[in-house]
């Protein structure tokens, strides 16, 4: 019986290993990669351990302002992020500046001079003005139409615009009886043309332009333009010999129906005054004295000049 026994022991061994060996090859499929993965895991984590003890060590070394920067950018970057992320679309002042709504009036503000600069004077030829005045004259003298006319005047108002006194002299001269005169020369322009020339005493034969000038604004109603505008130009004259002066020009407006009235309700303290009169002398001094000089009418005179000047030689 012991005999028998020990050939089926071995016997059943060794179907047992038949049966088992491809159970232990299956396992040895699915842990080999689990295992070589293990390997791999702890091979990068400590590569990983490593690099950060390094960075740390570095960190630990450097300023706190060098530590904070990178976060503070991120943060930054971060919160402009989100502000275009809520921003609705219509809302362009979030990604770009505001439209300018007076662009001119911005330029102008930046091109312009600081306070007490000095403008350099343009230079302008006076043989070119003079020939502008010859070619006004033959145009008006041998013009056929008042269009012609007023072509002509226009062409003496740009000399006198920018201060040529032969060509003031002219339009003055001809602004009561000439219509092609008027529509081209402003009022404005036309007595201070007059008053320059009275109130420097240049001549009889000014101070009798001026009174036929004042005689036509007279007629035609206007009085109280022709005083303002009087005014206006009188302003801080500090020219020599004042008193003379305006006594000088108030009998000229003694001759003139109304205006030395209307010359008084201007004056301050003046009250009525009689025309044949024309008491206006101190009361007129003291105007001119304590009121600052309008050098804006001048300046503005000959900047309308130039820009017609430009005109001119455009054709």
């Amino acid at each position: 019986m012991k005999v028998s026994s020990l050939p089926l022991s071995e016997s059943f061994r060794c179907r047992l290993e038949r049966k088992s060996l491809p159970t232990l090859m299956l396992l040895a499929v699915v842990l080999a990669p689990l295992l070589v993965a293990s390997l791999f895991w702890a091979f990068y984590r400590y590569h990983i351990s490593s690099a950060a003890k390094g960075v740390t060590a570095a960190q630990s070394s450097a300023s706190p302002s060098q530590q904070t920067a990178p976060i503070d950018e991120r943060l930054s970057n971060a919160e402009r992020a989100i502000m275009f992320s809520i921003a609705p679309l219509t809302s362009l002042s979030a990604m770009m500046t505001p439209v300018d709504p007076d662009p001119v009036a911005s330029f102008r503000q930046l091109i312009a001079l600081p306070p007490g600069a000095a403008r350099e004077a343009p230079r302008i030829d006076p043989r070119r003005i003079r020939m502008i005045v010859d070619r006004g004259v033959v145009e008006y003298a041998s013009a056929k139409t008042e269009g012609d006319r007023a072509r002509g005047a226009r062409l003496i108002q740009t000399a006198a615009l920018v201060g040529y006194p032969p060509a003031r002299d002219l339009l003055v001269r001809n602004y009561p009886q000439s219509e092609a005169v008027r529509s081209v020369v402003p009022a404005q322009d036309v007595i201070r043309y007059a008053l320059g020339p009275v109130m420097a005493a240049t001549s009889e034969d000014s101070k009798q332009i001026f009174l036929a000038l004042g005689q036509h604004f007279a007629l035609q109603g206007e009085l109280d333009l022709f005083a303002k505008q009087i005014l206006d130009s009188l302003r801080g004259d500090s020219r020599p010999q004042l008193i003379h002066r305006v006594e000088t020009l108030l009998d000229l407006l003694a001759h003139v129906p109304g205006a030395c009235g209307a010359l008084a309700r201007l004056v301050p303290g003046a009250g009525k005054v009689a025309d044949q009169e024309c008491f206006l002398g101190e009361n007129l001094r003291k105007f001119i004295e304590t009121t600052r000089p309008s050098a804006a009418e001048e300046e503005e005179s000959k900047h309308r000049g130039l820009l017609m000047l430009n005109q001119v030689g455009e054709r």
